[in-house]
């Protein structure tokens, strides 16, 4: 996005004032979500093998452990990789643009492509998808506002919010449904 079309954008929202603020305090609070639910998703799994313990289908329970370290794996492995790749590629933020000023104000420099925000919130939907459909279907939804956030708030181009996105979806598919 150019500064110019930003600028426009900004201005729009300050006669907008509800909107600026929802968009300021969900790019703040929105990507807890994934990160909260992800711990208790891990809980709910680990219910799921003991009761297999505990009923006797201890094949069925060693089956399922070893789906649980996927599901601590792959989102691990994602934002691993995903690090060091938007640290190789070094891309500029938008505000770093002269003339840009984001709607929120960051210090950081360079780093924005993929989008960690992205790319997490898209690999813990996959995973949540995996066990529990309906949940994962609202997680993605809300990784999906969580990338249109980032890029309203001046934080990430399109592209940054696409690339993590994308990795995070292919990931999460890749570990998930195809190891």
């Amino acid at each position: 996005m150019t500064p110019e079309r930003y600028k426009r954008l900004t201005d729009w929202l300050e006669g907008h004032p509800a909107l600026r603020e929802s968009i300021i305090l969900l790019n703040r609070w929105l990507p807890l979500v994934p990160f909260v639910c992800y711990p208790v998703l891990l809980v709910l799994l680990n219910l799921r093998w003991f009761t297999m313990l505990t009923i006797g289908r201890g094949g069925g329970a060693l089956d399922f452990m070893q789906v649980i370290a996927r599901a601590i794996l792959v989102p691990g492995l994602a934002f691993g990789l995903g690090t060091i790749l938007r640290a190789r590629l070094n891309f500029p933020r938008p505000y770093e643009q002269p003339g840009f000023v984001p709607l929120v104000s960051k210090e950081t420099h360079g780093n924005s492509c993929p989008s960690r925000h992205a790319l997490s919130a898209a690999v813990l939907g996959m995973v949540w998808l995996y066990f529990y459909p309906a949940v994962g279907v609202v997680m993605l939804a809300i990784a999906a506002l969580i990338c249109l956030l980032r890029v309203l708030s001046g934080a990430h181009f399109v592209r940054d919010v696409l690339a993590g996105a994308a990795f995070g979806l292919t990931f999460g598919f890749v570990g998930m449904w195809l190891l």
